[in-house]
């Protein structure tokens, strides 16, 4: 494997074969691809050029999200009109198009290809990853098997739930208590399992390297694992008389292993082996009496107490009492394969499904016919955000493009961003892709950041060899652009360290008083940065010019939701409002947003007796338990409240739901009513990111699931 990667400059690279192109965040990723974009429909670059002119429809950008596809659709779109306009000039300001300008020759003709390119760009191909592998399967239909029409669905987690369920009510209904009991020790129901493996049951179906027997069921390991335990108790049982003596004779160190405790020890383990045995639980006492333990806590020299007992604690530790694997391992299989049927049933299609059949056609019979059918409709990929792509993705890029001649493969990614499994990436994908690609290339200039950010993040990551855990990631240092040489943040005049550790003192405590106290120290340093900024003392500068810091300048990142919350309520108390953003922990997931849906469901049909009384419950209108019991025994004013919400459900339908809900909010005070509950502004913030969220959500045209045009 090349661990050595080549400085990219956009306008040199070889656009023929396939190279990796390794770009950190802030270097110009969306900048490299706009110029590489640039160079293939011109067809600029002398040597290194691509053998002719393409057009925006040969020319394929495959990227991971609808929102990142019209990011590089309108980016690309920008930067066709400015090399046009300056084509036209024959002049320009821009760096980039002054160097293009160079290299061509009749700008008049350049112009005019700009000019067609430009109105095209609504049917070129910039693809979500799902997207493309559909257009690909209804373009070359008998290629790929896709000969009869079938509904795509573009959200799958209700028929993964139902198939749970139905798995749940099979497997789990029907148990005798004990096993039951064991199983709801593991998961309250089908929800929770689901929750375990619903990641799995999406993509591609996983490998298990060791998976149960086939014949084994829930009853027979359930028996099996009594047994071993009962074992266990019984040799206890019959041994438990000879332990003070035989421990005693040895070379136990007694500072590591105390009469007392032994004593203690004894006592809780001999009432448990003489308990019936229900469940899979062990006294955490039992471990003292490993051969292993006990070996480890005997003096250097000293003789070791044995006793076959011990051997079979080590024995019985040392394996797992669990169904768990038993029950993952039947629920991935047949989830899978009801919610497959399912499908099949209703003329149905998946995302993840579109992949599976471009994946299995390509390797088919008539894969290479595909294969080359879709090569000579885009002679040229750029795949970005390479390294959120999982194994199968990787299959299909290298199979239709790799060691073929006159055409591209450009892999465009963040190496130290395959390591975020939670986001999707899979960093063993982006080894192999690393190896088996020779050509590498990196943007080592940050854009984006000041000088001291930059230099804190290379010193940082630069203090171990293995930043990343795997030797195939390194850590390249990259370089601060000197247009950033000035930025700074500055708090009494004083320029402030770009980067600062903060440390708890004392020598220990436990993980929650170590988060809470870091919450408030956060918070504290953000209140104080505000109150300078609000003097003009804290500013951000840029050589000349600054201004005062803000609470939009600042982001706090934590690791899960509970964090935030830390974090949000810290802020809170010093009135500082802040917002929770992330993409593992839904705001729909909140009691806000649970409480949001009464009220729309309300909106929608306030005949309906109960569903307005749910909505009258909720903290956010403000209601007593008397005041809802009033109105259920007032027709009168009950009456009025139905009324109301009839008003709301017209301006819905004849306005849209954002104006219904401002004049809901205003009639009913919402925002007076949560700010007068404890935590109220954090979740008036929180219904406020809802709102905002439903703006954005309303129904689009999507382009990549359209017939007219890629997306």
């Amino acid at each position: 494997m090349n661990d050595v990667a080549e400085t990219l400059d956009p306008l040199r690279l070889p656009l023929t074969g396939e190279r990796l192109i390794e770009a950190s965040a802030g270097t110009g990723k969306t900048f490299t691809i706009a110029a590489l974009y640039l160079r293939l429909l011109l067809g600029l670059g002398g040597s290194a050029a691509f053998p002719r002119p393409l057009t925006v429809e040969e020319l394929l950008v495959v990227t991971f999200t609808e929102a990142a596809t019209e990011e590089l659709r309108g980016r690309i779109r920008s930067n066709i009109h400015e090399l046009r306009i300056a084509c036209l000039r024959e002049s320009t300001d821009n760096p980039l198009y002054a160097r293009l300008l160079e290299e061509i020759s009749d700008k008049k003709q350049a112009a005019q290809w700009l000019l067609l390119a430009e109105r095209q760009m609504d049917e070129a191909a910039v693809f979500t990853i799902h997207g493309f592998c559909q257009r690909m399967l209804s373009l070359n239909a008998f290629e790929s098997g896709m000969l009869f029409e079938q509904q795509l669905i573009e959200d799958e987690s209700l028929l993964r739930y139902q198939a749970c369920a139905d798995f749940w009510r099979r497997h789990c209904y029907p148990l005798p208590r004990d096993i039951a009991q064991v199983v709801f020790d593991v998961w309250k129901g089908p929800k929770a399992l689901l929750k375990d493996i619903d990641r799995y049951l999406q993509g591609e179906a996983p490998v298990i390297k060791a998976p149960p027997s086939q014949e084994e069921t829930l009853a027979s390991r359930h028996e099996q694992i009594l047994a071993r335990i009962n074992q266990v108790k019984q040799q206890w049982c019959e041994a438990v008389s000879e332990l003070d003596a035989l421990i005693e004779s040895s070379g136990i160190d007694r500072r590591k292993f105390n009469r007392g405790n032994q004593a203690k020890w004894i006592e809780k383990i001999t009432a448990w082996a003489q308990e019936e045995t229900k469940n899979y639980q062990l006294p955490e006492a039992l471990g003292k009496f490993s051969q292993r333990f006990l070996a480890e806590r005997t003096k250097a020299g000293g003789v070791t107490p044995q006793h076959p007992l011990f051997v079979a604690i080590d024995n019985l530790l040392g394996e797992p009492l669990s169904i768990k694997d038993l029950v993952l391992t039947r629920a991935l299989s047949e989830i899978r394969e009801t919610v497959a049927q399912e499908k099949r049933r209703r003329g149905e299609l998946g995302f993840d499904d579109m992949l599976s059949r471009l994946d299995t056609a390509l390797r088919s019979e008539s894969g290479e016919a595909l294969a080359a059918a879709i090569r000579t409709r885009f002679p040229v990929a750029m795949i970005d955000e390479f390294q959120d792509t999982d194994p199968q993705q990787y299959r299909i890029f290298r199979r239709i493009w790799r060691h073929q001649p006159d055409t591209a493969l450009l892999l465009i990614g963040d190496p130290k961003q395959a390591i975020y499994a939670f986001r999707g990436a899979d960093i063993f994908t982006y080894m192999k892709a690393r190896s088996e690609v020779s050509a590498h290339y990196t943007l080592d200039t940050n854009w984006r950041s000041a000088p001291g950010m930059v230099n804190s993040v290379n010193k940082l990551f630069s203090q171990m060899n293995d930043a990343f855990m795997f030797r195939d990631i390194p850590f390249s240092p990259v370089k601060f652009a000197p247009r950033n040489q000035s930025l700074q943040f500055k708090v009494n005049d004083a320029p402030q360290p770009a980067m600062t550790l903060w440390l708890m003192e004392g020598e220990s405590c436990g993980s929650g008083d170590y988060q809470s106290y870091m919450a408030q120290v956060c918070a504290t340093q953000i209140r104080d940065w505000l109150r300078a900024g609000q003097t003009g003392d804290a500013l951000l500068t840029n050589g000349d010019s600054s201004r005062p810091v803000r609470a939009s300048d600042i982001s706090v990142l934590v690791r899960s939701r509970r964090e935030a919350a830390l974090i949000r309520d810290a802020l809170t108390l010093l009135a500082i409002p802040s917002v929770y953003l992330s993409n593992r922990d839904s705001v729909f997931e909140t009691l806000e947003a649970q409480e949001m849906l009464w009220v729309l469901q309300a909106v929608m049909a306030p005949e309906r007796e109960n569903t307005l009384r749910s909505a009258l419950a909720t903290s956010m209108m403000g209601l007593t338990a008397l005041d809802i019991e009033t109105l259920n025994n007032d027709e009168n004013a009950w009456d009025a409240v139905v009324e109301e919400f009839d008003g709301y459900r017209q301006i819905w339908h004849k306005r849209g739901v954002m104006p219904m809900l401002r004049a809901l909010m205003s009639a009913r005070n919402i925002a007076e009513n949560l700010l007068a509950t404890a935590g109220g502004e954090r979740r008036l913030t929180d219904i406020l990111h809802i709102l905002s969220l439903m703006r954005f959500s309303a129904p689009t045209r999507r382009r990549d699931l359209a017939g007219g045009g890629g997306g």
